[in-house]
């Protein structure tokens, strides 16, 4: 296992007492550290969302939020990136164009692999 793997599952197990106990501040800093290991990765980011919204910070909520709808998007989990965008919605229905975005990433990739098999049957 690599440093940062191993610190990622300290990081985890960390979070998941201070969940367990109740101690939302400290689990806000956990993501946060969480994240800046795994930067790529869209969970972090929607669970961070979910405290946040629990929390009654729904502001930061929509910011982690969009967050991960781009990470979604760029991992190709476009159905995941569409719900959470929904969830933005939910919380502030000004936010509309995030669920365009969503929508516009997968119409993109879906058109790039198109062009790609038809390059490679040609």
């Amino acid at each position: 296992m690599r440093k940062c793997d191993s610190k990622t599952t300290d990081l985890r197990a960390e979070l998941s007492r201070a969940l367990k106990a109740d101690r939302l501040d400290q689990a806000l800093d956990l993501y946060d550290l969480i994240e800046r290991h795994k930067p790529d990765e869209p969970r972090w980011a929607h669970r961070k969302g979910d405290l946040l919204r629990r929390m009654g910070r729904s502001d930061d909520a929509v910011l982690a939020y969009e967050r991960a709808v781009r990470l979604y998007s760029a991992r190709g989990f476009d159905a995941r990136a569409v719900a959470t965008a929904r969830l933005i919605l939910a919380i502030d229905p000004s936010k509309g164009a995030v669920l365009d975005w969503a929508d516009a990433e997968a119409k993109r990739r879906s058109e790039r692999q198109s062009r790609n098999a038809f390059q490679l049957s040609c």
